[in-house]
Formats: C-alpha cells, sequence, structure tokens
C-alpha cells in the first residue's frame, strides 16, 4: 500500500533544476527514466505529459502532493520506482477533457500526432505515485470503469462441456 511508504521514500526537490527520485539520485538507488508505461493504457508517460488523478493520495512527505481525483499534474520527471516528479496545472480532468472535446469538435487539430499542449502549471515540483495516475485520455473510462476489465478472482469459468 503507498501509505505505507517511509518519509526518506518520497522524491525530494533538488538544486539547479535537477530533481532527486525516492531513494536519492547521490544513493544511486533509482535512477529516472525517459517514459513510463502508464498503468492504465497501452501509453507511455513523458517527461512534459500531463497526467490526471485517479486515486486520492496523502503525502508521507512534505514534499509529496496530497492529491484527489481530477488533480492535474505536469511530469516533471520519472523514476524507475514508481514515483514521478511534477507541478501542479491550473485545471481538473473534467476541465481538460472539455477543453480537448471542444478542440476536437472545431476542427482545431495539432497535426503533429503528438497530445495536446498541457494548460499552464505553475508552484513547486513535488513528487507523486504514478499508480494514482493515468494520461487525461483515459481518465473518464477508467474513474468511471469502462477501462480494461480486471480479472475477477472470485468468478469461476464456466465450463461449457458440462
Amino acid at each position: 500500500m503507498l501509505g505505507a511508504l517511509d518519509d526518506s521514500s518520497s522524491p525530494n526537490s533538488g538544486s539547479g533544476g535537477q530533481y532527486s527520485s525516492p531513494e536519492g539520485v547521490a544513493s544511486g538507488q533509482s535512477e529516472q527514466l525517459e517514459a513510463f508505461k502508464d498503468y492504465y493504457s497501452q501509453d507511455e508517460i513523458h517527461p512534459g505529459d500531463a497526467v490526471a488523478t485517479l486515486w486520492a493520495y496523502q503525502p508521507r512527505a512534505g514534499d509529496e502532493f496530497e492529491l484527489e481525483r481530477g488533480d492535474m499534474l505536469k511530469v516533471v520527471g520519472i523514476w524507475d520506482d514508481g514515483w514521478a516528479t511534477g507541478v501542479r496545472l491550473g485545471e481538473k480532468a473534467d476541465a481538460y477533457e472539455a477543453r480537448l472535446k471542444l478542440q476536437r469538435d472545431s476542427g482545431v487539430s495539432h497535426g503533429t500526432g503528438r497530445r495536446a499542449s498541457s494548460p499552464s502549471s505553475s508552484g513547486e515540483v513535488k513528487a507523486f505515485p504514478l499508480v494514482c495516475v493515468c494520461l487525461p485520455e483515459y481518465w473518464r473510462s477508467t474513474v468511471e470503469g469502462d477501462g480494461p476489465e480486471e480479472p475477477d478472482p472470485t468468478r469461476h469459468p464456466v465450463d461449457l462441456d458440462s
């Protein structure tokens, strides 16, 4: 469970634009990644991408975000231990989704194949667990349970030969 992590397991802001990971870059126990496979889709999350919060999270240290469902973050760094650093965005997932739908409906296209640009961000860089977030285009289907179905361990296969 995420709440079981101790204070030393959360990322810390470094100096000179460098950010350490949950165990600290200096310790050599965690490395920064170029991308991370989104737990809730087949896509990758990259630094610079916006992500939407699926699950609330209570911080265990001062350098972690308190997250509520629908919060939006812009990823700054991704770490190999399932944590990322980022900044809070100024809009919620509902508003972000509505803005992208409006752009699609109006025929506005970026034409590059890249994701739409993130809304403006400000504030300090803090850490968050990647298991609590997804790419915004998968937010609604995941929260409403329309995403890929999880296997039900209590359900037994039907024997068609009986």
